[in-house]
């Protein structure tokens, strides 16, 4: 049987590994990871999404909000183009 597909699974992984670091130097700010890569902590997720492309290019990478409490994403499906805004 096939496992699932898990997304940004090594990037959690090594936003875990550090998360106690940037905990005590950067809460509230915004890493980003592509892979095992530290891309660096940010004020806004939009500087860390600009840097991220302007680092790897227009692929996926990880912008995790550095915070004690776990934060829930709220990304509306339109806006990632699961659904079409047409009828």
């Amino acid at each position: 049987m096939n496992q699932p597909v898990v997304m940004f699974e090594e990037e959690n992984k090594a936003f875990e590994s550090r998360k106690e670091e940037l905990l005590r130097l950067c809460e509230g700010k915004f890493a980003l990871f592509k892979g095992s890569d530290f891309g660096g902590v940010y004020d806004t997720p939009q500087s860390a999404y600009s840097a991220g492309i302007e680092k790897y290019g227009n692929v996926e990478f990880l912008i995790k909000p550095i915070s004690k409490q776990p934060v829930v994403e709220h990304i509306p499906t339109l806006f990632i183009g699961s659904i079409g805004a047409h009828s």
